[in-house]
């Protein structure tokens, strides 16, 4: 499942129940004996599965549980709407922590809770749950982000570290190189600006953004450390310039998302494509012999000749409690389960989903896993995607679309940068 990529619009709840312990319910249940657990669709049998495991391995807990559908990347729309009618156990995607919070959505682990999935977790993951001093969450999963998958028939290993050298290999063999620019083009696009040195600083007052600045008009930084003459925007702005520009009518750079991913593997036409773990099956089975994934490539300025990085989001999945729940302590039991080792290598074996525990991580399976490994390979500079505010995704998808289009130039870019800087940041002090 994708990262969600900005705070929702909310939305009515429209969650089907089904009981693991009685036939269909409505969303919510009852709650004086009753605990609701929304997953994703594509879930839903796991986790009525694990669910039961945890029921006949615990007659204590004393309670029925209801299933509702609910993905990670609109926990927020859903919970927002009501969040003391709302599930009382729901997966989320990391980025929403502050929304959640702020609606009263999430209930803190204990201390000893945290010290067990300090223990036994990815620590980033760990900690993408945390607000001020408390943890809001039970890490399950570390495989939101993206980074390229390519076929070994196009594209040769050594022409992978460049982004100029994959998108030529694919022009030679008349294929495809593609990447969201426009749409959601604000999460993939902003790897630019992050792999010349560019950051996103936030700060909050509890629950309330105060301030967001950007730094995209300071110097860029390369691979080596070297300080460029040119800013991180212009840096960044020229290489996704340069990589749009490079195409021709049968191969090169297009825009696309899963849609055109789709059409270009049953074309037989897609060289290489930036994108998640949700996409690597339907992959896999198109590239069979030739299927290969990778970090993000690097990318060589046209301004500096300087060689800088496109450093991708990575974000994590968690298992929250709400904060309105009547059943606290059997809540977060439950929670704790379907986080735990046991839930997370059976998600990894029917799903294929990442895992945030170090155990399961270190297994042959995992580290055979090409995608997975690929996401894992670019940890140590891939940027922890949080609660963004909305200005953030409007504006960067509009500069990135613009490039798409061709409406942004050397003439013009200096004062489109200075237009994309102030539309980021936010002063509510």
């Amino acid at each position: 499942m994708k990262k969600s990529k900005k705070i929702l619009s909310l939305l009515a709840c429209g969650a089907i129940a089904a009981s693991a312990t009685m036939g269909l319910a409505a969303c919510g249940g009852d709650k004086d004996n009753t605990i609701t657990v929304w997953a994703p669709q594509t879930q839903q049998t796991l986790v009525k599965k694990l669910v039961d495991d945890f029921l006949a391995a615990n007659p204590d807990f004393g309670l029925k549980v209801d299933f509702g559908v609910c993905g990670e990347d609109n926990a927020y729309a859903k919970v927002s709407v009501d969040p003391q009618a709302s599930a009382d156990v729901y997966g989320f995607a990391n980025d929403q922590l502050m929304n959640l919070k702020s609606c009263g959505g999430l209930s803190y682990l204990s201390d000893q809770m945290v010290n067990k999935i300090k223990e036994t977790d990815e620590a980033a993951a760990v900690e993408a749950g945390k607000i001020g001093d408390k943890y809001y969450g039970y890490p399950y999963a570390a495989d939101n982000g993206y980074f390229m998958y390519y076929d070994k028939s196009v594209v040769a290993e050594e022409d992978t570290t460049n982004l100029m050298s994959v998108i030529n290999a694919c022009k030679r063999k008349h294929k495809y190189f593609v990447m969201q620019m426009e749409t959601d083009g604000a999460w993939y696009f902003g790897s630019f600006f992050y792999g010349a040195g560019g950051k996103y600083d936030l700060e909050w007052d509890g629950d309330e953004l105060m301030t967001a600045t950007c730094n995209f008009d300071a110097k860029a930084v390369d691979i080596n450390g070297t300080v460029s003459d040119y800013s991180i925007g212009e840096i960044g702005s020229r290489a996704a310039m340069d990589a749009v520009n490079n195409k021709n009518a049968a191969g090169g750079f297009i825009h696309g998302n899963d849609t055109v991913i789709e059409q270009r593997l049953k074309d037989k036409n897609l060289g290489a494509v930036i994108t998640g773990t949700w996409n690597a099956s339907k992959i896999q089975e198109a590239l069979g012999n030739n299927y290969a994934a990778t970090a993000c490539p690097q990318y060589t300025s046209s301004l500096d000749n300087h060689t800088y990085r496109m450093a991708p989001f990575i974000g994590y999945k968690l298992y929250a409690v709400n904060g309105f729940t009547k059943h606290v302590s059997e809540s977060h039991r439950l929670a704790q389960y379907l986080a735990s080792e046991t839930a997370q290598q059976q998600r990894f074996n029917e799903l294929q989903i990442g895992p945030s525990n170090l155990k399961i991580q270190q297994t042959e399976a995992v580290k055979n896993n090409v995608a997975l490994q690929a996401l894992f390979s670019q940890k140590d500079f891939a940027v922890v995607q949080t609660s963004l505010p909305d200005n953030y995704w409007s504006v960067l998808k509009t500069y990135a679309g613009d490039i798409y289009a061709g409406k942004i130039t050397n003439d013009n870019l200096s004062t489109k940068l200075a237009d994309l800087i102030k539309g980021l940041n936010v002063d509510n002090t």
